[in-house]
């Protein structure tokens, strides 16, 4: 493939050379880079080549068990060591402790460890290698865990997933691909012998398949040296079996496979297009960036196309886009793909729709005016990465790192790919990305995939008619594209510039207040966190709370609207096109109690993010057509969600919680009868008194660029501050019911799960202290409820709690959790976690509260370098006239088990408790 590209080609491309690289006696690899952002933080990871495709038949499941049994006993961490040491020091299971298995890889990860203290490094560095070689496998964890998996196989033995597990036998004939899902068969989870997991353990927990990465503020020499000492320990096992990688045949013609299931929410169809994947041991060389160029080019430019498609009323998709990737689950096959979301279950058009705007691609290409834009947006995002090369934080480079050791991918530094693309691609026109597209869009090794909902009415095509249609659309002479640009300025007439009448120090935020000649406040925040970002919000308490029921229906469709909408005489579409090559955002959210703008760009794109601000503000807009076009769109999409037991669920919990409509998920009878004017009146009015909002703006700003542009966009905006906005509207029906609620529903189910919502409401005084509290007083109920109920009582995979406390009017205060859970350990778990809020009413620990406030204080420290986090605790303060932010660690270190305690007995005290329950249907 991409047999005409540019000259040198085959050139090598360097390796980063702050990235070191070494190989141990015994085969382990390692990767070790010393990275200040954050500061006095590190990640350690180890990759292993291992997963699902490397088991037997009597062994599915067993790569995936494996994983879970990492955390479950290891030589030097038995039990629950490894969780516990490591909270110890801020490192919390399932945020920055965690591990995933796929078919072809397994990785682990500690992240953003606290290493001022070398014992800290040294001890991740030993979890790295008990995982690499030491797990104990205990019979009693085990067992143990048989259960926690079983109940992971519930939660995600959803629609989609039964849908793919049928139909991968059809999808990879003659391949092991088709029955190597890496959650395995229950029925191997349940019953494998406990010598079963530890000899596959033994034959593929190997050095030869592991990567050691480790990035952050080490020393390099340091760090490699106990590696070497640690790790080359480890012996290769005798007669260590291959690692094979498996192929995928060819397929003359096209494959068809196609599947129905009851609570598969929506319609789709993949057209995947099937070639040998890029040769692993050329990846180190230019011209596997100049491929993925081209794909990037061809994928980006097709998907705008898409996207104009879908915006018409009548698209016979909701959404389309395409990619290229591994082929599906396997990575000895590459794909490029096409999919498309039904509006309703009817998949034929979709699939003539994908074929044809492929085909329409192949036969004439793409215009250049496509590709100026598409390459103006690729040079855009690839200078962003090059200005930001000295504040990149740990995780992507781990995540290069961890490709590099499983892929091959390359790992230039980002100066060398910023050079090198630079050069070529001003070498490549238009006519060569044209050339590639009859070597990826072909006759042979094609494949189609559809998923619909299984229900009355809604028929399932056959192969016979998806192939009839694919043949009419061969049969058809299609046109050119015909490129459109809209020419004129996103704002037509720009008032004359307003003035900064004043401007006043913050000295706590170490910013500058700026008053407008229209009343309207800015706060802005100079950093050089990153040298290629600036964020902005701007929070007014002009929401929806207090308009009158009768609005409801269109108060639920404000967020689809907000999520298509154009600017003026722009419609989606049009600023699609005009923010290429610019780094540029702006969104709007218009909720019960508040409206909220933001966005974000670099210094460059200042002045656009500016124009998008302006306009958000002050022409929001949505033709009749693509209302029309997101009404069929949406309501289709709903009608196909609406027998799924989780929209079930959100459904009938919302209606348990709340007393008003306005609460309820949107329908598709909401969608359909939604009125375009008043929505677009609601969003207007919102946003017409600039002086019920306050700007905050934080990032490499210069104040010099920055002012003109405050006067000429901010200034102007429409405002009077004699009648701005200055408290939250509220609405007593909006706010949970009071009183005791305990709410059974029942539906059916293709998995048989309960799910629970349990759920404590009040009124208490808002503090940053108290916020605080709330907060731990939920990691900690969180914490024991993932000990007790899942790992000792194995009713669920996933739980957790949170606790708030907010400055919202009325009910501010709450404590809930959310699960999925074992039918039949229903009753048991609910009383459970009754009794446990009871118990800590009176005993919590000094132990857990040290954990959570380490994290909490770790995560404090991270967000005095982030711009974001700034951004966020301004607004906090001017949403609720209390600083959150400066005094975290202090504030954080002063709360005692005394406060939590009392946090949970003033809001039990107040008797509002709510447990709703989903069930399975009785058969």
């Amino acid at each position: 493939m991409l047999s005409t590209t540019v000259s040198a080609q085959d050139m090598p491309l360097p390796v980063d050379k702050d990235v070191r690289i070494g190989k141990l006696p015994n085969g382990l690899t390692y990767y070790i880079r010393h990275n200040e952002k954050p500061k006095g933080q590190a990640d350690f990871y180890i990759a292993q080549k291992v997963g699902s495709i490397l088991e037997e038949d009597n062994q599915r499941g067993l790569a995936h068990f494996l994983e879970h049994m990492c955390f479950n006993g290891t030589k030097n961490f038995p039990g629950n060591q490894i969780i516990n040491w490591l909270e110890t020091v801020g490192v919390k299971f399932g945020y920055n402790l965690n591990a995933y298995t796929s078919v072809d890889e397994t990785v682990y990860n500690i992240s953003n460890v606290p290493v001022a203290r070398e014992e800290v490094q040294d001890s991740c560095l030993l979890i790295l290698h008990d995982w690499a070689n030491d797990l104990l496998l205990e019979d009693e964890e085990i067992d143990k865990e048989r259960g926690v998996i079983h109940q992971e196989w519930r939660s995600r033995n959803v629609g989609q997933m039964r849908i793919l597990e049928n139909l991968l036998p059809t999808i990879y004939p003659d391949s092991k691909y088709a029955y190597r899902m890496p959650i395995g068969t229950m029925e191997v989870v349940d019953n494998f012998p406990y010598q079963a997991l530890r000899d596959y353990y033994e034959a593929w927990y190997r050095p030869d398949q592991q990567g050691i990465i480790v990035v952050g503020d080490i020393d390099v020499d340091r760090i490699e040296g106990k590696i070497k000492e640690m790790f080359s320990e480890i012996e290769m096992p005798e007669n260590a079996a291959e690692r094979v990688y498996f192929p995928v045949p060819d397929n003359k013609g096209t494959i068809y496979a196609i599947g129905a299931d009851p609570e598969q929410t929506n319609a789709l169809v993949w057209l995947y297009f099937k070639r040998d994947p890029f040769p692993k041991e050329m990846k180190g060389n230019v011209s596997y960036l100049v491929q993925k160029y081209v794909m990037n080019m061809i994928t980006s430019m097709l998907n705008q196309r898409l996207s104009d498609l879908a915006n018409k009323p009548d698209a016979p998709f909701a959404q389309a886009f395409s990619m290229d990737d591994d082929f599906l689950i396997s990575k000895t096959k590459d794909a490029f793909a096409m999919v498309g979301v039904g509006k309703d279950a009817n998949l034929v058009p979709v699939l003539q729709a994908l074929y044809r705007e492929a085909l329409r691609a192949k036969q004439s290409g793409f215009t250049v005016g496509e590709y100026q834009r598409a390459q103006q947006e690729y040079l855009s995002q690839l200078e962003r990465a090059y200005n930001n090369r000295n504040d990149r934080e740990n995780e992507p480079y781990v995540k290069e790192y961890v490709r590099n050791f499983i892929d091959n991918e390359p790992i230039p530094s980002i100066e060398d790919e910023y050079q090198m693309m630079q050069m070529i691609v001003p070498m490549i026109n238009v006519d060569i990305i044209n050339q590639v597209l009859p070597e990826l869009i072909t006759d042979d090794n094609r494949v189609v995939w559809a998923l619909l909902p299984e229900k009355e009415g809604v028929a399932v095509p056959t192969e016979a008619e998806f192939a009839a249609a694919m043949t009419a659309v061969d049969g058809e002479t299609l046109e050119a594209y015909v490129d459109e640009m809209k020419a004129e300025p996103l704002i037509p007439n720009l008032p004359a510039p307003g003035k900064i009448v004043s401007e006043k120090a913050l000295a706590q935020w170490d910013a500058t207040e700026l008053t407008l000649s229209n009343g309207v406040k800015v706060i802005v925040k100079p950093t050089k966190f990153k040298a290629d970002e600036i964020m902005f919000n701007g929070i007014g308490f002009s929401g929806t709370g207090l308009l009158p029921a009768s609005n409801d229906t269109d108060i639920k469709n404000i967020e689809l609207v907000l999520s298509s909408n154009g600017l003026g005489d722009y419609t989606e579409i049009d600023l699609q096109k005009y923010l290429s090559g610019k780094q540029a955002v702006v969104g709007l959210e218009v909720g019960n109690f508040e409206t909220e703008i933001s966005g974000s760009t670099t210094p460059k794109d200042l002045p656009t993010l500016m124009e998008l601000l302006y306009m958000t503000m002050t022409n929001v807009t949505i033709t009749e057509d693509e209302f029309k076009s997101l009404q069929s769109k949406y309501a289709g999409i709903l009608r196909n969600q609406e027998s799924n037991p989780d929209y079930i669920f959100g459904r009938d919990a919302m209606k348990s919680l709340f007393d008003s409509p306005r609460r309820l998920p949107i329908t598709s009878e909401d969608v359909e009868a939604a009125n375009r004017e008043n929505i677009l009146n609601i969003i207007h009015n919102a946003t017409a008194n600039a002086a019920d909002f306050t700007f905050v703006f934080v990032g490499n700003i210069d104040m010099d660029t920055f002012r003109p542009l405050v006067e000429q966009y901010i200034a102007t905006l429409p405002a009077d501050a004699s009648k701005a906005v200055k408290e939250m509207g509220f609405d007593a029906a909006l706010q949970p019911r009071n009183g005791k609620i305990n709410d059974a529903y029942n539906t059916k189910m293709q998995t048989p799960q309960t799910t629970a919502l349990i759920m404590a409401s009040g009124t208490l005084p808002y503090s940053s202290k108290g916020a605080k509290v709330a907060s731990i007083a939920g990691q900690i109920l969180s914490k024991r409820l993932l000990d007790t109920v899942r790992e000792e009582m194995g009713a669920v995979y996933s739980i957790g709690a949170s606790g708030s406390l907010g400055r919202n009017p009325g009910k501010n205060a709450s404590l809930a959790s959310q699960f999925p859970m074992k039918p039949e350990m229903k009753q048991e778990v609910l009383d459970f976690i009754a009794a446990e809020i009871e118990r800590m009413q009176s005993n919590v620990t000094q132990e857990e509260l040290n954990k959570v406030v380490e994290f909490m204080v770790k995560s404090a420290n991270e967000g005095k370098e982030q711009n974001s986090s700034w951004l966020s605790a301004i607004g906090g303060w001017l949403e609720n006239g209390v600083d959150t932010f400066n005094n975290n660690v202090a504030e954080l270190q002063s709360i005692t088990t005394d406060d939590i305690q009392q946090f949970l007995k003033d809001l039990m005290a107040q008797g509002n408790y709510a447990i709703v329950v989903l069930d399975p249907e009785a058969e």
